[in-house]
Order: C-alpha cells, then sequence, then structure tokens
C-alpha cells in the first residue's frame, strides 16, 4: 500500500468516526423533560387526551437522543421542539380536566360551559 492509498484509508476511517455522535442543547433538554413531568404531576395519564399528548412527548424526547446519538443535531432539535409542544399540551390539557372537574363539584351542573340567560318574551 502506498502513502496515498494508507492517508485515504485513515481519512475515511477519521471522517466516520468524527460524525458518529452529536449533542441536544442542554437547555432545551431540560425544559423540555420539566414539561413532561410537569404533565404527569397534573395527572395526564388520567385525561385521554392529554395522556396521548404526553405519550407523543416522551417518545418524542427518545426519538430526540436518537438523532443525537446518530450525529444528526437539528433533527434531534426539532423532535425537541415537538416534545415540548405536546408536553405543553398535555400540561394545559390536564389543567381543563381538573377546572372542569372543580366546576361540576362547585355547581352541579355538566361539563358544559354555562348557558346565557333567556328572557322571557314579553
Amino acid at each position: 500500500m502506498n502513502i496515498v492509498q494508507k492517508s485515504l484509508a485513515i481519512g475515511i476511517a477519521t471522517m466516520g468516526m468524527g460524525c458518529a455522535t452529536a449533542t441536544l442543547p442542554a437547555e432545551q433538554l431540560a425544559s423540555t423533560e420539566a414539561s413532561v413531568r410537569a404533565a404527569q404531576e397534573l395527572g395526564a395519564q388520567n385525561v385521554p387526551k392529554a395522556e396521548l399528548h404526553l405519550r407523543l412527548a416522551k417518545e418524542e424526547v427518545a426519538q430526540a437522543r436518537k438523532f443525537a446519538d446518530s450525529g444528526d443535531e437539528d433533527l434531534g432539535k426539532m423532535q425537541l421542539a415537538r416534545a415540548k409542544a405536546d408536553a405543553e399540551l398535555a400540561v394545559a390539557l390536564s389543567r381543563q380536566a381538573t377546572a372542569e372537574q372543580n366546576y361540576q363539584g362547585v355547581s352541579g351542573n355538566s361539563v358544559a360551559a354555562p348557558q346565557p340567560a333567556v328572557q322571557a318574551e314579553r
């Protein structure tokens, strides 16, 4: 093997090793994981629509880590953004369900919003 062939082989091997992993932004990852925990603490797993978005958020965080491990930092960041949005939606849906339950308990009404008063015709 001559020097050019050896250099080429070393260069190709080095390129493959250098692109093996990427890192996700620590702040973005921490913020997303905090939103997932908040949804869990608010009981998102007990609200069907919230549970769906909580599950999606968890899957998207895992996918973001896989993208980063395979060297695709940009896709990892996009998956984290999706996970954050789904986790925050799970939080909002959980809070809405809690508010509706509290409203039902206080007023004895159904889940529907209060109906406007109907005026009698004269």
